[in-house]
C-alpha cells in the first residue's frame, strides 16, 4: 500500500492491517472531500478489486447497487448450482419479477463472491456506499458480516453528514478526520507553493483541514486563476446538504462579506462579493 499521501499514515496503517487479516468489512466514514476515495484507491494497490460507486440518482432504484456489484462477477455464476443462479434473476431483470429475500440473495452473493476469490484475495470497494439503494444496502451489510473465513475484505465509504443503513448495520468503521494544521500546510505547500502568505493563511483557515478545499480554493486565489471565481467549485456538495445547513453556511458567507467589507476586501484577493454566490449554490 503506497504511504505518499499527506498525513495519513494512522489510516493508511489501519487499512493495512485490516487487509492483512481475516475476511471482513471496514465502513470508511468522514465529511465530504475529506479524502476517503483517496484512501481506498490506496488500499487497492495490487490487490484484486471489484469497485462499485453508489450514485444519488440511482438511490431510489430497487437492488441498483447490487446489480453493479453483482454484473463483473457474471462469469463466475455458472460455478453455482441452478437454484442459487436462479436466485439472481431478478436482480437482472430475468425470471420472476418477485425478488429473493435478503437472506436468500444473501446468501447466493457469499457463494459467489467464494467463488471469485477462489485461492486469490478479492477486495470489494464501495465508494459514496451511501447512496446505494435500501435494498443493496441489506443485501451488503448482510455479507459484511459474514466474510469472516472467506478471502474477501469489503470496504465502504459512507459520508458522516448522510444517514444510511450502513451506520446501523454493527460493522467496524474507521473514521477519517480532517487533516492536522502540519498536514494541512504541508499538502497546501505541495498544492500552491506560490501562494503569498496572507492567502495560504486564509485559504487554511477556511479548508479547516478539508483536503479538498485545500486543493480547490487555491484556484481562485492564486494569480493566474481567471479574474472571476469559479463559484460552483463546492455548488454540487452544498446543493447536497439540508436546508438548515445550507441557511448555516449562508449566513456564515454573509458575516464574511461583512468583515470581508470592513477590512477593504479578501487576503486571498478574492472580491468578497463573490462568497455569498458561492454559499447559496
Amino acid at each position: 500500500m503506497t504511504t505518499e499521501i499527506v498525513g495519513r499514515d494512522t489510516e493508511l496503517a489501519a487499512l493495512e492491517a485490516f487487509l492483512r487479516g481475516p475476511g471482513g468489512a471496514l465502513v470508511v466514514r468522514g465529511d465530504a472531500g475529506v479524502g476517503k476515495s483517496v484512501l481506498l484507491d490506496a488500499a487497492g494497490g495490487e490487490r484484486r478489486v471489484l469497485r462499485a460507486i453508489g450514485a444519488e440518482a440511482e438511490s431510489e432504484l430497487a437492488y441498483a447497487g447490487l446489480h453493479q456489484i453483482l454484473y463483473p462477477l457474471l462469469p463466475y455464476a455458472a460455478g453455482l448450482d441452478p437454484a442459487t443462479r436462479a436466485t439472481f434473476d431478478p436482480i437482472f431483470g430475468r425470471g420472476s419479477d418477485e425478488a429473493p429475500s435478503v437472506l436468500a440473495l444473501g446468501v447466493a452473493v457469499l457463494d459467489l463472491l467464494a467463488l471469485a476469490a477462489g485461492t486469490e484475495p478479492l477486495l470489494l470497494v464501495i465508494d459514496d456506499a451511501h447512496w446505494l439503494d435500501p435494498q443493496s444496502v441489506a443485501v451488503c451489510t448482510f455479507i459484511a458480516r459474514r466474510l469472516a473465513g472467506h478471502a474477501v475484505h469489503l470496504l465502504a465509504a459512507v459520508r458522516s453528514e448522510i444517514v444510511s443503513g450502513w451506520d446501523t448495520a454493527g460493522l467496524p468503521s474507521l473514521v477519517v478526520a480532517p487533516l492536522a494544521a502540519p498536514a494541512a500546510e504541508q499538502l497546501l505547500a505541495a498544492i500552491a507553493p506560490e501562494l503569498a502568505d496572507t492567502a495560504r493563511d486564509e485559504i487554511l483557515r477556511e479548508a479547516q483541514g478539508n483536503p479538498l478545499a485545500l486543493v480547490e480554493l487555491p484556484r481562485a486565489a492564486l494569480p493566474s486563476a481567471s479574474s472571476t471565481p469559479d463559484n460552483r467549485l463546492f455548488g454540487a456538495r452544498i446543493a447536497a446538504l439540508s436546508p438548515p445547513v445550507r441557511a448555516a453556511l449562508l449566513r456564515a458567507a454573509l458575516d464574511g462579506l461583512v468583515a470581508g467589507g470592513e477590512r477593504g476586501g479578501s487576503a486571498t484577493g478574492l472580491p468578497t462579493s463573490a462568497k455569498p454566490s458561492t454559499a447559496a449554490c
